[in-house]
């Protein structure tokens, strides 16, 4: 794999107005696992979809492992026919392979529809442990999935919500303030491991030191990591980890990880002939079978590619969309203006332009983002972005070419004032 060409604003003898990119024909040489990245727009080219934050394309091994299970194994598990062995070896096949990926244990791997489900789930079960005048400490980076469930708990428990402050002007998490916000009252410190929003890595050691310090669990939010670098959750200290399926490149099913003993001493709320002890005894009702085997091929999948060339592709790739940002005075960063210490996510805000106008805009050219404050509401507040706009967010994934990138900032370049 070459090194990425840097984008080139090309001015000479052209007014800013007039000023084009020139554009990398360079595609991805991951991209032909993924059938929905052939989609072509209205010019004829491909569809660029550059909302991977919130949602990534599937591989075709995906597509076929569901479609495989349900032409030859679609059955209910815990009964004696085959077929239903068949779904209890895979649930428990995917079981394991989910737990090598993240780096927890298999026997501590909940299932569920989706993250922010799952996240609320705990936090009713741990709630039972709160008591009035103890707290919870969150952090302004995070997604409302690892902050409302635990504002609603410490309310109904009388318990305090406190915030790791983000620092507007290095787009970092202040952990200087820990020892400040944790205390011998703090039973749980909630933290994600990347921001959906501006793409920003947080540290994992200050929170899990901070945390052991007094007793506390540690909850960690790897949705928007996991589809970049491994989450490592054991290995770091790690009670508690959840990340989605369908941002890394799998069906809309979610994952939440645990120490097995922390799932059996809490309570769940479950049917009365649910499981005693095991993830099983969290997962309400019948499982979305097929999601499961899209999951497992999904997992194969990371597990194949690795994450070195993942890291290696997407830092390409994340170089050469800040060099273009910045050749664009008309474009705004929300976020780290270098690549280290940053996943390839970019909140922008476009000159004279609302963020809901611009990804209309980019939509019209073939080029998909999202726009609004993408459920970071503390984050979109400290950096003050717009109440009711928040900010362009486009992101990228290894299955993201050269020409991709070109096409995002030729898009953007499109929007400058008079242009």
């Amino acid at each position: 794999m070459g090194r990425a060409r840097p984008v080139v604003v090309t001015m000479e003898g052209m007014s800013p107005s007039s000023a084009s990119l020139s554009v990398s024909p360079r595609t991805s040489p991951f991209a032909a696992a993924f059938p929905g990245l052939q989609r072509p727009g209205a010019d004829g080219r491909p569809f660029v979809h550059a909302d991977a934050p919130g949602g990534t394309q599937v591989t075709d091994s995906v597509i076929t492992a569901m479609a495989h299970y349900l032409r030859r194994s679609n059955a209910n598990p815990s009964r004696s026919f085959p077929t239903s062995v068949e779904t209890a070896e895979l649930i428990a096949s995917v079981r394991d392979r989910c737990a090598d990926l993240v780096g927890a244990a298999a026997d501590g791997v909940v299932l569920g529809g989706s993250t922010t489900m799952l996240v609320w789930h705990f936090a009713r079960a741990f709630a039972e442990t709160l008591n009035a005048g103890d707290n919870i400490v969150c952090t302004q980076l995070d997604h409302e999935a690892n902050v409302s469930p635990w504002l609603a708990i410490a309310r109904s428990r009388g318990a305090e919500v406190r915030f790791v402050p983000l620092d507007p002007d290095t787009f970092e998490l202040d952990y200087a303030a820990l020892p400040q916000l944790v205390d011998q009252r703090t039973r749980l410190i909630a933290f994600t491991r990347s921001s959906n929003l501006i793409g920003t890595i947080v540290q994992v050691e200050p929170f899990v030191e901070a945390a052991q310090s007094v007793g506390a669990l540690t909850f960690s939010d790897g949705v928007a990591a996991a589809p970049h670098r491994p989450l490592d959750q054991f290995a770091h200290g790690i009670d508690v980890s959840v990340c989605s399926a369908y941002k890394f490149f799998g069906p809309h099913l979610a994952l939440l990880t645990a120490r097995p003993d922390l799932l059996d001493s809490l309570a769940p709320e479950r049917i009365r002939s649910a499981p005693q002890s095991g993830p099983r005894r969290w997962e309400m009702g019948t499982l979305p079978l097929e999601a499961i085997a899209g999951l497992g091929a999904a997992v194969d999948y990371m597990t194949e590619t690795g994450y070195a060339a993942i890291c290696a592709h997407e830092r390409e790739l994340t170089v050469r969309a800040l060099e273009g940002i910045r050749r664009l005075p008309h474009v705004r960063l929300h976020g780290l203006d270098r690549a280290e210490g940053r996943e390839p996510i970019f909140a922008v805000t476009v000159e004279r332009r609302s963020a809901h106008e611009v990804a209309s805009l980019l939509a019209d050219r073939g080029v998909f983002v999202s726009a609004g404050d993408s459920y970071a509401v503390e984050c979109a507040r400290t950096l003050e972005l717009p109440p009711s706009e928040g900010a362009v967010r486009f992101g990228l994934v290894h299955y993201h070419g050269d020409d991709d990138v070109d096409r995002i900032l030729e898009a953007l370049a499109e929007l400058r004032p008079g242009g």
